[in-house]
């Protein structure tokens, strides 16, 4: 999961700020909307980011492989560098509007 490579065709320019690790994750998000695989990335990547969220890893039984393994790297990101403050308020604030498409309401 080190090796580098360019996310998932992911536009780079976007998600360049972000730790590499974690742009698989968000270029998923960005490219799957509100459909079942969006949903359950989006509320993953929350749970990790503000309080106020959870997700059900069961979510991800039935998916394919590029997105599990995008979860994953992003996950094993989180445990193995950590993600500063300051890394999870750009994710957050990133992340809102796909959060509100949802119907979730504004995290504070």
């Amino acid at each position: 999961m080190t090796e580098a490579r360019k996310p998932y065709d992911a536009n780079t320019a976007l998600l360049s700020h972000f730790p590499e690790a974690v742009r698989g994750s968000l270029h998923l998000i960005e490219k799957n909307g509100l459909n079942e695989v969006g949903v359950a990335v989006t509320n993953f990547v929350a749970s990790f980011v503000h309080p106020d969220f959870v997700c059900n890893l069961a979510d991800f039984q039935h998916v394919d492989h590029d997105v599990k393994s995008a979860v994953l790297e992003f996950f094993q990101y989180c445990l193995d560098e950590g993600m500063s403050v300051e890394t999870q308020g750009q994710i957050l604030a990133w992340i809102t509007p796909y959060l509100e498409r949802q119907g979730m309401p504004r995290a504070s």
